[in-house]
């Protein structure tokens, strides 16, 4: 197998995750709006609105954030460099995971 035919059989294994993850992602960053109104509901029983800030506190909204605020973080002026295409499709797919574990919980 040569260098190109490597390259080509990556790049839509990465092609296919994004595919696969962007909806998902969007979804979920949807759906993460729903503890909020979910607490506002059930202000009067203290135990839904614990479990309802719990699935607030590590829904979409707030991973991005936290993403947003450690890129900000870290942020030098000389410019950050942006991590390879591989590592990036790995960390999709990992949030993307986590994003389906999350959906699937709140939905019990």
């Amino acid at each position: 197998m040569t260098h190109e035919n490597v390259k080509e059989k990556s790049t839509y294994e990465q092609l296919i995750v994004w595919c696969i993850a962007t909806p998902i992602l969007g979804t979920w960053l949807l759906v993460s709006f729903l503890p909020l109104f979910t607490a506002i509901g059930a202000w009067g029983d203290p135990m839904e609105v614990l479990v309802a800030l719990a699935f607030l506190a590590s829904s979409g909204i707030s991973v991005l954030a936290a993403a947003i605020g450690y890129r900000l973080a870290t942020w030098n002026r000389a410019g950050a460099s942006n991590p390879p295409t591989a590592d990036r499709t790995r960390w999709v797919l990992l949030l993307s995971a986590y994003a389906l574990v999350w959906m699937t919980l709140y939905a019990v």
